[in-house]
């Protein structure tokens, strides 16, 4: 195996765990048990994993070519937001668990409008991430060149990870979602977990500031 092929997979492999991280799979949760079939739940995971690629690509490809690096505080303001926003898809996944014909209107919707809450999520995880990436391959990468190609591996890996969750969680999901009693039960716990998740993520950045 070449060492630019070995490269390139390692950038997949890391890209596909940093995709499998609690902030991500939690977020992606609260989208995929609105999914009513797994094919609909790996678009929302598609959809995610696309959104954290361009961010990565658009945000981190620039400071890896300049060799610079996002101010502290601008990076914990990020993360912040981060867990601002598993808050925020808590409770509405809680108040959707509430209202099924919220859910149903959503599910109804054309494809771009369903695609657009999960890949907005992932602009914001890219967003978010994409700072201290960029000093890692900055710093690890002999060329900009060579960077920006372990950027787009591991842009790439991201996709791959979330897609590959929701391949193997898309049906069990599904199959439960189909079950009046427990689709509700389902996005109540994905809502309670994500806000549970958002609230340590805040507390855990603010505490390292």
């Amino acid at each position: 195996m070449t060492p630019a092929l070995l490269a390139g997979l390692t950038g997949v492999v890391q890209g596909a765990r940093h995709a499998l991280e609690p902030d991500h799979v939690t977020a992606v949760a609260t989208v995929m048990v609105e999914a009513p079939s797994p094919r609909r739940g790996i678009f929302y995971a598609a959809c995610w994993g696309l959104g954290h690629a361009s961010m990565l690509i658009f945000v981190a490809g620039p400071l890896v070519v300049l060799r610079v690096e996002l101010p502290d505080l601008l990076s914990a303001i990020l993360e912040v937001c981060v867990g601002a926003m598993l808050v925020f898809l808590g409770v509405r996944s809680l108040r959707a668990a509430r209202s099924p014909a919220t859910a149903d209107a959503g599910a109804a919707a054309p494809v771009l409008v369903r695609g657009r809450r999960p890949f907005a999520i992932g602009l914001m995880h890219g967003l978010a991430g994409s700072g201290a990436l960029a000093a890692l391959i900055a710093l690890g990468a002999p060329t900009v060149a060579t960077g920006l190609a372990c950027l787009a591996f591991y842009a790439v890996g991201t996709v791959l990870g979330m897609v590959a969750l929701a391949a193997a969680a898309g049906p069990v999901l599904a199959r439960a979602g189909r079950l009046p009693k427990v689709a509700p039960v389902l996005a109540q716990v994905a809502g309670a977990v994500s806000i549970v998740v958002g609230v340590v993520w805040v507390a855990r950045t603010l505490a390292s500031v």
